[in-house]
């Protein structure tokens, strides 16, 4: 990989830190790495002490640390430090700066192999890849990249400077918003999962779902998600601004997210959910149908939760309760076998 390349001094003007160490300022470097496997000429980082031991042991490395461990600066002087207030925000800074244009898609135009109909609308320097589909009256705005084996159905809308990875498929009517990323698998806006016994016709009746699946601007979808449409015309299922979904992830329909909310991967989010803003849902956590989540609330991995669940709240636990009081039912558990 070609990266750029910027000198100590240039780099922590970037991130309005300062240099510590006995390194040369100008010397050079030209992206990051981690740091139990460092390598020369790239920038590690540390977030807390329990690197301590990893960072004894290397030798002239470059380490971003924030000013909470600012002593690990002489007690272990053999390495140059960047110390910011926010290593976090920093490390990600420095990411963008090496590598920002590492997944960029250059290329413009439809692929021979592809199909749009005379219908849709595409903006400019838009790409649709090899054997994709794009339906009647579909739109896809400016700059937006569309890679292979993709299907983007009737009345689709995807707005600009968003990527669709292979094989992905978007159902009619659904909406997708600027700067998204939508990785492979994905599947925007099938059917729910609604389903009644007729005991007279000795079937199993389906629920005919007409609502529309709507995804907000600067979303991110992981691979192999799905994300069904809502049941009625008139309703949608919504993902708001700054979502972000792990990879298998499902949402239900009718379910809304709130805005920069992350659901970590295998987690399944049941109908007619809603959850409220600056949310965190861990690995691998199923939310009941209907439920309610509160604002900056959070979801421990692995979770069922069944009930609603207030502003602020963390919980836990099978059913899901407040973390501390899952602790103390845990706690007298084990000490009972």
């Amino acid at each position: 990989m070609g990266h750029k390349v910027m000198t100590l001094t240039e780099l922590a003007d970037m991130v309005k830190g300062r240099i510590i160490g006995s390194l040369a300022p100008d010397l050079k470097v030209n992206g990051t790495c981690a740091v139990d496997n460092y390598v020369r000429g790239k920038v590690a980082f540390v977030r807390n002490a329990k690197y301590a031991e990893m960072l004894k042991q290397l030798q002239n490395a470059v380490v971003l640390i924030p000013e909470s461990l600012v002593e690990f600066c002489s007690k272990y002087p053999h390495n140059v430090y960047l110390v910011v207030e926010n290593a976090v925000n920093s490390l990600m800074d420095v990411q963008e700066l090496f590598y920002r244009d590492e997944f960029v898609i250059a290329e413009q135009g439809v692929s021979q192999t592809s199909k749009v109909d005379d219908s849709a609308v595409l903006g400019n320097q838009v790409y649709v890849g090899e054997y994709t589909c794009i339906g009647k009256n579909a739109v896809i705005g400016d700059g937006t990249k569309i890679m292979h084996h993709c299907c983007i159905l009737d009345d689709a809308a995807i707005g600009s400077d968003t990527y669709i990875y292979p094989e992905v498929c978007i159902y009619k009517r659904c909406q997708i918003g600027n700067n998204c990323i939508i990785h492979s698998g994905v599947r925007i806006g099938v059917d729910g999962f609604r389903f009644e016994p007729d005991i007279e016709r000795r079937q199993v009746r389906k629920m005919i779902h007409v609502g529309r699946a709507v995804i907000r601007d600067r979303v991110e979808i992981g691979g192999n998600c799905t994300v069904d449409r809502a049941t009625f015309e008139d309703d949608d299922t919504i993902l708001f601004d700054d979502v972000k979904l792990d990879d298998q992830v499902h949402i239900g329909h009718n379910a809304k997210i709130g805005a920069r909310t992350c659901i970590a991967a295998q987690t399944c989010i049941s109908g007619s959910v809603k959850i409220g803003e600056d949310v965190w849902v861990g690995a691998g956590v199923t939310i009941s149908d209907g439920v309610k989540i509160g604002n900056r609330g959070k979801v421990l991995l692995n979770a069922v939760v069944a009930y609603d669940i207030a502003d602020d709240e963390m919980v836990s636990g099978f059913y899901a309760m407040p973390h501390r009081q899952w602790k103390r039912v845990w706690r007298k558990l084990r000490e009972g076998l």
